[in-house]
């Protein structure tokens, strides 16, 4: 697809991301999540992107991660494109929007409508939660 990868390597730190960024003018960012503190860490890398001033689109995968993490979590905090993908074979043709300057836009709004739609249908999911004496009525006994 005329993509060039270059990985940084298992738990690389945000200032080693934004320095090789930087350096190497990249045209997108892409973070996989596949243990939980990931999904952490795919925030606080777009927080240091923002605070940096700096407008590289972020693709966002992974086992751990999905959509409404992308959605509630990390798009909000970034101002340039946050795209999640389900596996790396969409990889490419994200990318593709993402760096063409005529798709990125219609992409992002796209992208966006479908975001606002998950969080709307997340927010308005009921929370069906239990008094502490009733929760603990509930226990799981292994041993009676």
């Amino acid at each position: 697809a005329g993509i060039v990868v270059r990985k940084l390597g298992t738990a690389t730190t945000s200032p080693e991301e934004l320095q090789k960024a930087i350096e190497e003018k990249v045209d997108v960012i892409g973070l996989s999540g596949l243990i939980t503190p990931s999904l952490d860490e795919m925030v606080h890398v777009a927080l240091e992107l923002q605070k940096a001033g700096l407008d590289i689109p972020l693709i966002i995968g992974g086992a751990t991660t999905s959509k409404l993490h992308t959605a509630l979590k990390i798009a909000p905090v970034y101002r340039s494109v946050v795209a999640y993908v389900r596996d790396a074979s969409q990889v490419a043709p994200v990318a593709s929007h993402l760096i063409n300057p005529i798709q990125k836009d219609e992409y992002r709004k796209t992208l966006y409508s479908e975001y606002d739609q998950l969080c709307v249908e997340h927010n308005e999911k009921p929370v069906n939660t239990v008094s502490l004496d009733e929760a603990r009525k509930n226990k799981l006994n292994l041993f009676d």
